[in-house]
């Protein structure tokens, strides 16, 4: 992508389609250091992990982690449904404009997704759910605002109402497979979780991205819009933490925000985890700014093979690998678009 110019349009309502241990957090951090930003992190998550819509095979695990009885669970996550979760968003929206502030949504990308549709791109189906129901509410139009018709070249690929997907500027953040597969094993091993489980298959593939990219690329590309021609953003994870500031200059600029007003350090939170939250974000809440380690220009697949045989075992390593260069065509395919 060539370098990006100061954009006349406001992005008031940015949604980052995130993937696991992508640096997504730091992203956000980021973000939230921005004075003029309000953010929310996964609507959707809890829904598609807990609630009941959730399938009961993912659920099982998850129950035994949280030390809680199946009924003490249920009545925790009764409530978290799909349709909450858009609810809650769109209020979010509503206070943001009201407020004068950018809002930032960020969500697993296919957390967003129906089961049909992800069990039709992987190798290793789940039980299949019915789509959940979301109704859009409009919690986050003002007045009597009219419907407009949108035509999508491409159908919406996610469950969020055409109205909200298209009225958001998107953010695709990807990260090397070989790092981002193992770090979701480490992090869901609390559950007992392996990489020969149907949640691995569904994580370890950059489709769902691509998905949204050739979604959104080909709607910009049909009705034109003012100050969309680089939308949807890729980041790159490992570029963002290793040039933070540079990276950040350059979506600043694409979202006509101030890069100025971002703060590149901050205190650590001071907040107890339990060992579920701690596996998946206590690096990002004990950090006090960017950690930056390895990224592809000081390792190798094979390298970090070696590594993975020593950490697990030589049958988990080679699914690892096996993973990763399946993976590849659509990582660099959203790397040759990154800023």
């Amino acid at each position: 992508m060539s370098a990006p110019t100061a954009s006349s349009q406001a992005h008031n309502r940015i949604f980052l389609y995130s993937h696991p241990r992508t640096r997504s957090n730091l992203f956000m951090k980021l973000l939230e250091t921005h004075p003029e930003v309000i953010n929310k992190q996964y609507p959707f998550m809890f829904a598609f992990l807990d609630g009941p819509d959730a399938p009961v095979e993912r659920r099982a695990n998850r129950v035994k982690a949280s030390g809680l009885t199946n009924e003490e669970y249920d009545k925790k996550y009764k409530d978290v449904t799909y349709q909450s979760g858009l609810d809650e968003m769109e209020k979010l929206f509503a206070k943001a404009n009201a407020e004068g502030k950018i809002c930032v949504i960020k969500e697993h990308t296919y957390h967003m997704f129906e089961s049909m549709l992800i069990n039709a791109n992987i190798c290793h189906p789940r039980d299949e759910m019915p789509r959940p129901v979301m109704v859009d509410n409009k919690f986050d139009v003002v007045g009597s605002e009219e419907d407009v018709d949108i035509s999508f070249p491409i159908p919406n690929p996610s469950m969020v109402p055409d109205r909200i997907v298209a009225s958001v500027s998107p953010v695709i953040i990807i990260r090397h497979p070989m790092f981002t597969f193992p770090s979701f094993v480490r992090a869901t091993s609390v559950f007992g979780a392996t990489v020969f489980d149907t949640e691995f298959a569904i994580m370890s593939t950059y489709h769902w991205q691509r998905m949204m990219y050739d979604f959104y690329r080909a709607y910009y590309d049909k009705i034109d819009p003012k100050g969309k021609k680089d939308w949807p953003v890729v980041i790159d994870g490992d570029k963002l933490a290793q040039d933070t500031q540079g990276q950040m200059k350059k979506f600043c600029a694409l979202a006509g925000m101030d890069e100025s007003l971002v703060r590149y350090s901050w205190d650590a939170a001071n907040v107890k985890l339990d060992k579920v939250l701690h596996a998946f974000v206590g690096t990002m809440a004990e950090s006090t700014g960017v950690i930056r380690g390895l990224d592809a220009s000081n390792t190798t697949l094979e390298e970090e093979v070696k590594k993975w045989t020593k950490e697990w075992d030589e049958k988990t390593a080679q699914k690892m690998k096996e993973a990763v260069e399946n993976s590849m065509e659509d990582y660099e395919y959203l790397l040759k678009v990154a800023i």
